[in-house]
């Protein structure tokens, strides 16, 4: 399970008290918007948008789905959305 979380995440969701974590979703079989929108649901979180270049998905998930989401066989890597700065 954890081989498919991405180190930074992992870290990030050991310090945050967020009650939500923006990530990346990779998938195996690309974006498929209303499964996508069900699979962060399902695990109590919240669908933002496709990332169809990469086969991904953006949502913002609770610690405990993260891991819950790892377990799904469609899910290949998930990653954390790191704020980005110039």
């Amino acid at each position: 399970m954890n081989d498919k979380i991405d180190k930074d995440l992992l870290d990030e969701m050991e310090k945050t008290d967020e009650p939500l974590i923006r990530v990346i979703v990779q998938t195996y079989d690309g974006c498929k918007e209303e499964e996508d929108k069900k699979l962060a649901k399902s695990v109590g979180g919240e669908y933002m948008f496709d990332l169809p270049i990469i086969s991904a998905f953006v949502a913002k998930l609770p610690k405990t789905g993260i891991k819950l989401l790892a377990m799904n066989k469609r899910v290949k890597k998930i990653f954390y959305d790191k704020p980005v700065s110039l």
